[in-house]
């Protein structure tokens, strides 16, 4: 199996996910299992870095934009990265938020402690745990959560786009519709 075959399927696998738990927001327990999937899977993808293929090296995804203008701007790579890079940080964001929402409950690590002492120690007038609410950091928590997962698709969507419009052959490719070669 070549390199890119492999990207593939990584890739496959994190968009499949990543859909999934955006689709089953309103799901609770499915939400986060799904959710911890594409954690594991960015997890991977950080580890596999380490084997010093340039093909995987995280550089591919830092955009350059020497040499960009109004007559390369279609087929320029730096934008390529620059909708890999955002779709990037919104999933290590979207799933850095979603543990420290869940604190590992979901996953049965309920009793380890995640919490920083400064929200360990409020006592409290945002705090209504006795009546079942939440605290305003939990609610802040949850907001940005769903703001990054909305704003997720807006780069996944210009990504796609982008990729169906100028670079059919490579979107063909990761999306499994390239015809093969014998």
């Amino acid at each position: 199996m070549t390199i890119m075959q492999k990207i593939r399927i990584y890739h496959a696998s994190l968009a499949i996910l990543a859909l999934l738990s955006y689709v089953t927001g309103e799901f609770g327990l499915i939400h986060s299992w799904l959710g911890y999937g594409v954690t594991a899977v960015i997890i991977f993808r950080l580890l596999w870095t380490l084997n010093g293929n340039p093909h995987i090296g995280l550089t591919r995804f830092y955009p350059s934009f020497e040499g960009l203008n109004l007559t390369n701007v279609h087929s320029h790579p730096s934008i390529s990265k620059a909708l890999v890079l955002g779709i990037a940080l919104c999933l290590l964001l979207v799933s850095a938020t979603a543990i420290a929402i869940d604190k590992g409950k979901d996953i049965g690590l309920a009793n380890v402690q995640l919490t920083t002492t400064a929200f360990a120690d409020d006592d409290d007038e945002d705090k209504s745990a006795e009546d079942g609410g939440e605290s305003l950091y939990e609610e802040a928590l949850e907001e940005t959560h769903e703001f990054l997962g909305n704003f997720l698709l807006l780069f996944v969507g210009a990504h796609a786009g982008y990729l169906l419009l100028f670079r059919r052959p490579l979107a063909n490719f990761m999306l499994f519709m390239n015809k093969e070669k014998k």
